[in-house]
């Protein structure tokens, strides 16, 4: 249990109006959400720290479909590496968690709302900002504007009925993909990968990810 992360959650839903509380190592806010925050630590790499942080996410909207979603963190020590994988799930991910499974009004941030349907059945779809992180200012993985609709449209197109989340992480390191996975509901999607290893990325010199959340709710939850 991190009570720095703790209070880093519990700091960003009171930011958003959102009342929480804590409770045995996790967040319990409004509408059933809970989040969860796991620490992995990871060997140093030349005297830099290094973490792998799980948010492990719990909502009645879900329908028991577990959320996980993971952060790398790198600092001078394990707390700023903890405030740097922190720093990343509350840019991209929180916004898309907070909106779609608790009654905020989200309106003002950086989340999408979009009706969608497929034969008789129909979703509402939030997504979140795309978070793009790299060693080199300015610097950033290009293709996403043009594969991520993509992508969506084709996981429409394959949801079957019920509560659905889509996470993509693409990582690159001096201009060469060093890793990728699209992960639906947590597993790994074959059709999503697939669409995302024949993308034509452009990625730049150091290191370079890109990252994107979507839930889709069943229109009338």
């Amino acid at each position: 249990m991190s009570e720095l992360l703790l209070d880093y959650l519990q700091a960003s839903f009171g930011d958003h109006g959102i009342g929480c509380e804590r409770r045995a190592g996790l967040i319990q806010a409004t509408d059933g959400l809970t989040v969860e925050p796991r620490v992995f630590p990871r060997d140093d790499v030349r005297g830099t720290a290094q973490v792998q942080v799980d948010f492990a996410i719990e909502s009645p909207r879900l329908k028991g479909v577990p959320l996980v979603d993971s952060f790398a963190g790198v600092g001078n020590t394990r707390d700023d590496a903890e405030r740097n994988a922190a720093g990343k799930f509350l840019q991209g991910s929180f916004h898309v968690i907070a909106a779609a499974l608790t009654s905020h009004d989200c309106n003002a941030g950086p989340v999408e709302w979009e009706d969608r349907s497929v034969g008789a059945h129909a979703w509402r779809v939030c997504t979140g900002p795309v978070l793009m992180v790299a060693s080199r200012e300015g610097a950033r993985i290009e293709g996403g504007a043009e594969f991520l609709p993509r992508l969506n449209a084709l996981f429409i197109e394959n949801m079957a009925p019920g509560p659905h989340w889509m996470r993509v992480f693409l990582g690159a390191l001096d201009g060469q993909h060093t890793g990728s996975e699209v992960l639906v509901d947590g597993s790994l999607w074959p059709a999503g990968q697939q669409l995302l290893d024949a993308h034509a990325w452009t990625f730049p010199a150091g290191y370079a990810s890109l990252r994107h959340l979507l839930i889709a709710l069943p229109h009338n939850a």
